[in-house]
């Protein structure tokens, strides 16, 4: 009786690890492969939870004999319903079909029960496909319902090889186990989730402006920096633009600083949705907005500017009380490697302080960059 106890919670043990390290390793991955983890991902977490379904049957499972068939007890199928719950269907696949192909060719010879192991094996992903239809969104209700699922699988298997009458006592250690070590699996892997979750909530809230959810200057700088320096590793180009919202004091003063906020996170909202998905823009505080495009020549640099301007011209800006009001924004543009990296933000500041002294709902571009474009009749 010690050594099945013993057993078992080895088997719970090393599937307590298992998940610790495959949490870290979807992250690792995931942070560095981006798009591409979207099918890779699922592939290798089904390779590893096969791997782990194995080394389980290999190391940490209880054998015994039932006529000529070898009965293996471990817990596999909750490394099948790890790896569906992590990477969905395909995920959950491959690694039942990695854990019932070893199972079929680990004994001496291919026995009855060898099949019968199969076959517990592939119902075990089936009924997981069947209740776990939305991977990651789990209930504990579906959980629940999936694990006393496979231990029924389990028993119909020991049950068709004859094997129940001769070791009751063993299965109901197992059963009772099963269902406790799948609870504790399952609530370790809601913690880790909820951990993760929240380690992105605050990171969310240190790099963004927490009224536009745009980046804060702080994050802005930093990314900055590095658009510099890959730039200047790879040879290519990237722009940076700066604008003010055009009389932004008489907003607070005839509406209150309560719709001066309401404009602003609109104001985020044009800016975010005009500039491109690999460009970045940030609150640099007060009424100023900046924006690093990359790549990004100066004409194209102008292009997405003008783009800008317009679209908040033309947007009719709703306040608390239902008040619609129009507004303007002026716009410094600067780009490199027409200016070195360490002069783009003054240079930017300067053209926007001369669209302000020139009329205001305009574009100026940096002195040193107008004699490599020709400018535009709006600018």
């Amino acid at each position: 009786m010690q050594t099945i106890i013993q057993t078992l919670f080895n088997n719970l043990t090393f599937l307590t690890t298992f998940l610790f390290f495959s949490n870290l390793f979807l992250k690792f991955f995931g942070q560095r492969m981006g798009r591409k983890s979207n099918w890779l991902l699922p592939i290798l977490f089904g390779l590893l939870a096969g791997g782990v379904g194995i080394t389980m049957m290999m190391f940490f499972s209880i054998r015994f004999h039932s006529g000529s068939n070898t009965i293996i007890v471990d817990f596999r199928q909750l490394a099948i319903m790890i790896s569906f719950y992590y990477g969905g269907g395909w995920s959950g696949l491959i690694s039942a079909v990695m854990i019932g192909i070893y199972r079929l060719f680990a004994g001496e010879t291919i026995q009855f029960s060898s099949w019968i192991g199969l076959c517990n094996i592939m119902f075990t992903y089936v009924l997981t496909a069947i209740c776990m239809k939305r991977a990651r969104k789990v209930s504990l209700k579906i959980w629940m319902r999936t694990l006393i699922g496979t231990v029924c699988i389990y028993l119909i298997a020991v049950t068709i090889v004859n094997a129940f009458s001769h070791a009751y006592v063993l299965h109901a250690f197992y059963g009772v186990f099963y269902m406790l070590a799948g609870l504790f699996a399952y609530y370790v892997i809601k913690y880790m989730q909820s951990a993760d979750e929240t380690l992105v909530k605050m990171r969310e809230a240190a790099n963004h402006d927490f009224l536009t959810k745009l980046y804060n200057p702080r994050s802005f700088d930093r990314l900055f920096r590095s658009t510099a320096e890959e730039a200047e590793e790879n040879g290519s180009s990237f722009a940076l633009l700066v604008l003010d919202i055009d009389h932004f004091k008489r907003v607070n003063d005839q509406y209150g600083h309560l719709n001066g906020d309401v404009v602003l996170v609109q104001i985020a909202q044009l800016l975010s949705e005009t500039i491109r998905k690999t460009d970045f823009c940030a609150r640099k505080g007060g009424e100023e907005f900046a924006a690093i495009l990359t790549p990004c020549t100066i004409e194209e640099a102008l292009d997405i500017a003008e783009r800008v301007r317009k679209r908040i011209e033309e947007h009719l800006f709703v306040l608390e009380e239902g008040q619609e009001i129009a507004l303007t924004v002026s716009i410094g543009v600067s780009a490199y490697p027409q200016l070195s990296a360490e002069r783009l933000f003054y240079e930017a500041d300067q053209a926007l302080y001369q669209a302000k002294e020139t009329g205001r709902n305009r574009i100026c571009v940096a002195e040193s960059n107008t004699s490599q474009v020709d400018i535009p009749a709006h600018v």
